[in-house]
């Protein structure tokens, strides 16, 4: 197994990955059980604040569990040729209107941090 070297990205190298946008992993917590989904979202900044807007159904479990607490955690992985980057996203969710093509959800990110992982034989 190769061992694992790793450096703070800092707040624009976050950025810069969050902008790339693709596949998240949202992770919520219902009765003490995790629950991870893989969504697809994108990056707005308004006024410094980064916001991560995703795309859901209007029905399901994780619109259910966002509907009983909006804390949050997103996971968002870029790789690169000797090393992935991985950016946690915590802070709590607001649901949109539901209409007929879904619902939005709008994470609120409080603490942004990030990894670069160097890969080593």
């Amino acid at each position: 197994m190769a061992d694992l070297h790793y450096q703070e990205l800092n707040l624009m190298q976050i950025l810069d990955v969050l902008r790339e946008g693709g596949v998240a992993r949202l992770a919520l917590s219902e009765d003490g059980q995790p629950y991870v989904v893989p969504m697809l979202f994108q990056l707005e900044v308004r006024r410094a604040q980064p916001i991560l807007h995703l795309a859901s159904p209007a029905a399901g479990r994780k619109m259910d569990i966002l509907r009983r607490s909006d804390k949050v955690c997103l996971e968002v992985e870029r790789p690169g040729c000797a090393w992935f980057e991985v950016v946690l996203a915590e802070g709590r969710a607001t649901l949109g209107a539901a209409g007929e093509a879904g619902a939005e959800i709008c994470v609120y990110p409080h603490n942004l941090s990030g990894r670069r992982f160097f890969l080593t034989p």
